[in-house]
């Protein structure tokens, strides 16, 4: 009578093959020749490689051509591939199913052979066997034989081994990985000398890895539940597949004979992965071999991936180009999957992907990223596609590659979309390129959409290749109303795959939040309070309370020495007990580059105290020890002693030692690299236990073992889930990351979750068809108000404005033109107009200056606009005004505060002038930024130029 895994799982299993257009045959694991072999050691299936490699390889007149001594040698080729171990082995047959091999023809000439016809899928041979006996090349007879419940062969050679295991079962996707391991020679702590790592006992293999070697996919499923895996996969590496693209879930359901309401794991995986055209398809454009922490290993793709890739291609094969709609090129748009899920691989599948499709060969595809560390990831895996490899190092370098007709495959850093002598001259930051490439045949792909392409940069890579489609891809697209959405450059999503969905895949695991607060205190509160009153005697009560809750900053308290060392031994005793006895990492991020640093020391300062404190714990009563809040440390003394903690942050010419013994980045690669590595006391690596950061390794920076975050800084929106992210990253024995918040940003927290795990945002182009002809209109009103002058003459334009009724009229125009002017950007139509607005805005600055009229703000202005002319302002030497109305006089009693307030160390007055006065030099060191932080102040000083008096600023 058959067992319940075979009539509930394996023939189920069969059958929906056998549906699909696979040919099934009974297994038999007495008899080898009943499953056409001569040996239960073989694993291929020599007669059908041998009639597939005839039929599929024919010579130049159509007719086949290959003998027995080409038949030999090509099938020998791949039976000789077992002498370097599993990963190996796997690496160089998955190699010749894609590549072939190459023979003597008869005539004397090379002839390619492929083992596999991937342009003409039918023309293949696809066979399922079940119960497959294989027996291990040491083996003599049953003793360590293995019964894999299904194999599938393409053209005789196995590429999927399935394991089924009855859903009655406590644990059976459990058992059935174990079982693949185990038959593959894989357990940790059971066979020696493997690519995985093993404790190693030293005995025989206890599996038939031969017939891994070839495999693509193991999967283990009991229908209820399935998952797939690859050769070197470990538990955490199986994952479900969810979703049958291109077919539904409805097509899937009909095809069984089912209601959808009654469709398995199984059914979905076997519909979407297991299609003889979809296997090949995985094999040929969505398998890769990367290094990931130093170790090979082999990828397949997740169900996301696969699904954005076919969507992508899709859209460029049936969307319009931008002749065809007279406006925007439609081929492109955003693929949104969450941080942690794959979007490098994606980008990499995709060029695989149209590499294949003759159509899409004949693109040019220009990998554009903002991050140099990425860059490197994503070239290293590119070179997988087989294609030479372009990359622009140098701006003239990229504009060559960008004129270069036909196909390519770029790799461009968006800071060399301007160059460096652009970049010291802020004049010319909007300096266009021209139209470099006007060819339809190519293809923007944009990684980390949501940065660094909402501005002047990106219209210049547009008006460079004004006839491109354009792929973003983000795992936090922008949506705040204050910056342009993401879907407005890109166009509609191609694809979404949010935080929850990788949640419930187990893709990434769940992040918890956990708020701690350092309270912080000031000396002399009193004293400073009085300052502040006296400091702006001539503000009302109310008025002084207001700038205190627009105007404070937190930014010199969270530096403060004495508040971080506090903070940092709180840190620390948290890691040990909480996450270093699992064996993880971890990462603060501090307010600046200064308190990073000052963490770091703060961090070794603590060390030995720590230390001392366990090893007076260790010695004391069992009672005392389990009542210690160390206690879950304290059998890692020895690694805590060895603990090391680094800094991460960018450098500046005249960086202080403090800083500056931490922007190596030698040192800093080295750092990252031991961080990324399991604790090792024998090898005495791994111990490279927290990186303190500012903004460095918060975004694109993968390390599976750092488990939480220390956050000790604001941080809001799309920046703050980048920076969560960190942590969500699968690793053994990982069932969190952990956000420990020393700042208050739950609420934060929660609105950047409520965004950024809502379904699918439907987002498209916004038309800037109308916003053209009043993008121009507006113009022309603004400069209508300078009429017979030119705008060059920065200083007759302001003295113009001397009238209040012209400020007025400028005010309301140039508010206007700016807000267009932020439609249109980033689009390259926008690029004429940009030199002109920054002339205009420096006008503004310096008129709003003379006049004291804060109507000449430009708070209406978006964000892109006001920071690329508060940028060209700076450039001049011209300092931003506050939005007070009334000048402040020194107060006598400052000076005598800095004396009762050592601690808060301000820095020296010094003395020079305003640019642009005539007026006697007195130039005085004031309170610029006052900090509230836990009912705390704390004054510090920033040069400002002033007439006379001081002005405050924020």
């Amino acid at each position: 009578m058959p067992s319940a895994e075979y009539t509930q799982v394996e023939h189920p299993f069969l059958k929906q093959l056998q549906a699909l257009g696979w040919t099934t045959l009974e297994g038999d694991t007495d008899v080898p020749y009943l499953t056409e072999r001569e040996s239960f050691k073989d694993v291929l299936l020599k007669g059908r490689l041998r009639a597939a490699l005839r039929r599929i390889n024919p010579g130049p007149d159509g007719q086949p051509w290959m003998e027995d001594p080409h038949l030999d040698q090509a099938g020998g080729i791949l039976e000789r591939l077992g002498q370097h171990g599993l990963l190996p082995s796997n690496k160089a047959a998955t190699h010749f199913l894609l590549k072939g091999t190459t023979l003597e023809g008869p005539d004397g000439e090379p002839r390619t052979v492929q083992y596999i016809d991937f342009e003409h899928p039918e023309g293949n041979d696809f066979l399922a066997i079940n119960q497959f006996r294989v027996w291990p090349q040491w083996g003599t007879d049953h003793r360590g034989s293995i019964i894999p419940d299904i194999v599938l062969f393409v053209n005789g050679i196995p590429l999927v081994v399935v394991e089924a295991k009855c859903p009655d079962l406590e644990n059976p996707l459990t058992e059935a990985i174990t079982q693949l391991l185990r038959y593959s020679n894989q357990r940790e702590d059971v066979s020696a000398g493997t690519d995985i790592v093993s404790a190693g006992t030293g005995g025989e293999p206890e599996g038939a890895e031969q017939l891994f070697h070839y495999a693509q996919l193991t999967v283990a499923t009991c229908m209820e539940t399935a998952r797939v895996g690859t050769a070197g996969a470990q538990y955490r590496h199986y994952l479900e597949w969810k979703d049958p693209y291109p077919a539904t879930s409805a097509d899937v359901a009909r095809g069984l004979g089912l209601t959808e309401d009654r469709l398995k794991s199984q059914h979905i995986l076997v519909a979407g992965m297991l299609h003889p055209v979809h296997l090949l398809d995985i094999v040929r454009c969505f398998t890769l071999f990367t290094e990931v922490d130093g170790r090979e290993v082999k990828i397949v793709p997740r169900y996301q991936q696969v699904r954005a890739v076919y969507k992508a291609v899709a859209r460029l094969q049936t969307g319009k180009t931008k002749t065809e709609d007279g406006e925007f090129d439609r081929r492109g748009g955003i693929i949104w999957h969450t941080q942690g899920s794959g979007k490098s691989l994606s980008m990499v599948f995709l060029v695989r992907k149209m590499r294949t499709l003759p159509v899409l060969r004949r693109f040019k595809i220009v990998v554009v990223t903002d991050r140099t560390k990425l860059e490197k990831q994503l070239a290293g895996t590119a070179i997988l596609t087989g294609e030479p490899l372009q990359r622009a190092k140098t701006v003239r370098k990229l504009k060559d590659l960008l004129r270069e007709p036909g196909a390519g495959l770029v790799f461009g850093m968006i800071q060399k979309a301007q160059d460096r002598a652009q970049r010291r001259s802020v004049q010319a930051q909007a300096a266009k390129w021209g139209t470099l490439n006007s060819s339809e045949e190519i293809l923007l792909l944009v990684d980390e959409a949501h940065r660094s392409h909402t501005n002047t940069l990106h219209a210049n890579l547009e008006d460079a290749l004004p006839h491109c489609a354009m792929i973003g891809f983000t795992g936090t697209p922008i949506f705040e109303e204050d910056k342009k959405p993401t879907h407005e450059i890109f166009g509609p999503f191609i694809d979404t795959y949010t935080l929850r969905e990788s949640q419930d895949d187990g893709a990434t695991v769940p992040i918890l939040y956990e708020g701690r607060k350092m309270m912080g205190n000031v000396e002399q509160r009193e004293r400073l309070d009085v300052a502040f009153q006296e400091t702006f005697w001539e503000y009302t009560g109310e008025e002084r309370e207001a700038i205190k809750r627009k105007y404070a900053t937190t930014g010199d308290v969270l530096e403060a020495g004495q508040l971080i060392a506090a903070k940092a031994r709180d840190m620390l005793r948290h890691y040990v007990t909480t996450v270093m006895p699992n064996g993880f990492k971890a990462q603060i991020t501090a307010v600046s580059r200064l308190a990073a640093a000052r963490y770091q020391t703060a961090l070794e300062g603590a060390l030995p105290d720590l230390v001392a404190e366990m090893e007076a714990l260790a010695a004391a009563p069992a009672e005392v020890r389990q009542a210690s809040d160390l206690a879950p440390a304290l059998p890692y003394v020895k690694r805590v002693r060895r603990l090391r903690f680094v800094t991460v942050v960018s450098g500046t010419h005249n960086d202080p030692p403090l800083i500056k013994r931490w922007t190596s980045a030698h040192r800093q690669e080295l750092a990252v690299e031991d961080f990324k590595k399991p604790f090792d006391p024998v090898k005495g690596e791994g111990f490279t236990a927290i990186i303190v950061v500012q903004n460095m390794l918060l975004t694109g920076f993968d390390a599976p073992v750092e488990q939480a975050l220390y956050i000790d800084r604001p941080m809001q929106g799309y920046e703050l889930l980048q920076a969560i992210a960190r942590v969500n990253r699968t690793y053994t024995h990982k069932e969190a990351g952990l956000v420990v918040d020393y700042f208050g940003l739950a609420r934060y927290v929660k609105e950047a979750l409520d965004v950024y795990t809502v379904g699918e945002r439907q987002g498209a182009f916004r038309s800037i068809v109308e916003q053209l002809p009043r993008l121009e209109a507006r113009y022309r009103r603004v400069m209508e108000l300078f009429a017979g002058q030119d705008i060059d003459d920065v200083e007759a334009c302001v003295h113009l404005l001397r009238d209040a009724r012209l400020r007025a009229q400028f005010t309301v125009a140039l508010r206007d033109f700016l807000q267009t002017l932020d439609t249109v950007l980033p689009r390259p139509q926008a690029l004429p107009y940009v030199d002109d607005a920054q002339r205009l805005g420096l006008i503004r600055a310096l008129a709003r200056n003379r006049y004291r009229d804060e109507q000449l703000a430009i708070a209406g202005a978006e964000a892109k606009v006001r920071q690329l002319i508060d940028a060209h302002v700076i450039g001049q030497g011209i300092a931003l005004i506050p939005p007070s109305r009334r000048l402040i006089s020194w107060p006598p009693t400052l000076k005598s505060t800095w004396a009762h307030c050592p601690h808060l160390a301000p820095r020296l007055p010094k003395w020079n002038s305003r640019p642009g006065t005539t007026s006697a030099s007195t130039t005085r060191k004031t309170p610029s930024t006052i900090a509230n932080s836990a009912n705390t102040w704390k004054i510090s000083s920033s040069a400002l130029p002033i007439t006379g008096r001081p002005r405050w600023r924020p």
